[in-house]
């Protein structure tokens, strides 16, 4: 006679349940994936940065005579004059990153060239404005540089005031590989905005006697 071995019951039972619970992970090792996997993307897109660029530009405001010391200066305007300076801004990333502005009034993009050469050549501004066709973002490629014009950073409030201001950096905001960030691109310098033009005047008149002497 043959014997026919049967399961037990409670052992019938636990095969399912392992089934069940090998299903209840494969959701969640998908979403630990997916977690890892946008913390990477995040983590890679911050490699993208923007730096200082090298040229600036300041037509208008107090320039300071090449024989004053001038670590840590840039120019400066009376309270009663239009702010308009400009700065480069640098890509040093491997891919390209779009450099958008906080301010669109008072920080605008140079259209870029398709001349790497003249990334760094001013547009020509007219008084107490900023140069046609400026944007409020602009995409550096990498290793290129884009101008920035700054207009007036003091606004309007201060008009005829004695009170000095000093601007150090520009509040931007970077996209990078579809993730977006705020900045703060700093000068090569100090622009101080304060005073009258007459001072202003006066003063510029006293450093190049100075120079002279």
């Amino acid at each position: 006679m043959t014997r026919v071995e049967t399961q037990e019951p409670a052992e019938a039972a636990q095969v399912p349940t392992v089934v069940r619970r090998r299903g209840r992970w494969v959701p969640v090792t998908l979403v630990v994936a997916l977690l890892v996997g946008v913390a990477a993307w995040q983590g890679l897109a911050r490699v993208g940065r923007i730096d200082t660029g090298f040229a600036t530009l300041a037509e208008r405001g107090l320039v300071l005579p090449d024989c004053i010391p001038q670590d840590g200066y840039w120019t400066s305007f009376a309270t009663d004059e239009d702010v308009v300076v400009a700065h480069t801004v640098r890509n040093p990333s491997p891919w390209p990153v779009t450099v958008i502005s906080a301010d669109p009034e008072v920080y605008r993009f140079q259209p870029l060239s398709a001349d790497p050469a003249l990334d760094t050549a001013f547009g020509a501004s007219p008084p107490g404005g900023l140069p046609e066709e400026t944007r409020s973002s602009v995409v550096v490629p990498p290793d290129r540089s884009v101008v920035m014009w700054i207009h007036n950073p003091q606004g309007d409030i201060i008009r005829g005031s004695t009170v000095q201001y000093s601007f150090d950096s520009a509040p931007l905001r970077i996209r990078s590989l579809g993730v977006e960030r705020e900045v703060h691109m700093p000068y090569r310098g100090t622009l101080y905005v304060g005073g009258s033009a007459r001072d202003s005047a006066e003063l510029g008149k006293a450093l190049e006697e100075a120079c002279s002497a």
